[in-house]
């Protein structure tokens, strides 16, 4: 079987076991429409965390900074769960089917091929792990600040990838309706814009031996399975 590359995140024990929950539930006639609900405010958490929450604690930003973080957080947070419910809380478990198989490929269990680590993962092509890979080796050689603009870029389309891939396209498998639909929409480029403001102001405000440090957090993202 042929290898490829992947965007593979650690899953922690509430995502796991939220993921777990809502295929057990659409397989044994339990409500996914909840099940799902949970799932996606666990994943909405997990990206927060990582993309936000947790390049701000390496970084020595202001408490303007800070707040302005805390507040794309709370809002998309906020967002997140109002769209997630207002979508999927009249789709039955037959209609999951689509989302199922999506969710049953892209979670991948602790097992011996990723280190007894969860993770949620799809597929990306081989010129986009490529840079990733030249980034996090420039950040882990102490060059970060010569190729900051490859590191932001890069981080930008990560970025962006997690949203279509694991957000976006489980909406493209049920009906929703216009006024929900434009919703989404701003929902979703209102995150994107959020996290490449973050990104732009806490990435280029980095030392080299912070954005070692940056890389050595994110440096495994890309992997092969």
């Amino acid at each position: 079987m042929t290898m490829q590359n992947v965007v593979a995140i650690p899953a922690n024990p509430a995502l796991v076991n939220s993921t777990e929950d809502f295929l057990r539930a659409v397989s044994h006639g339990g409500n996914g429409a909840e099940a799902f609900i949970t799932m996606v405010d666990r994943l909405t958490d997990r990206m927060l965390g990582l993309f936000l929450l947790e390049p701000a604690e390496m970084a020595q930003i202001s408490s303007g900074q800070r707040k302005v973080i805390d507040f794309a957080v709370t809002t998309a947070s906020k967002a997140s769960h109002m769209l997630t419910r207002q979508i999927y809380k009249k789709t039955t478990n037959a209609e999951f089917a689509p989302i199922v198989r999506n969710v049953e490929a892209m979670y991948w269990p602790a097992g011996d091929d990723n280190d007894q680590q969860a993770q949620i993962s799809f597929p990306v092509d081989a010129a986009f792990a490529d840079d990733f890979r030249r980034a996090a080796d420039a950040c882990l050689a102490g060059r970060g600040q010569e190729e900051v603009t490859l590191v932001t870029r890069v981080m930008d389309q990560l970025n962006d990838a997690i949203l279509d891939n694991i957000f976006v396209a489980q909406t493209r498998l049920v009906k929703i309706g216009f006024v929900t639909q434009k919703a989404l929409n701003v929902g979703i480029e209102g995150s994107r814009k959020a996290v490449r403001a973050v990104n732009a102001k806490v990435l280029r405000g980095l030392s080299n031996e912070e954005l070692k440090l940056f890389m050595r957090h994110y440096g495994q993202i890309i992997k092969q399975r």
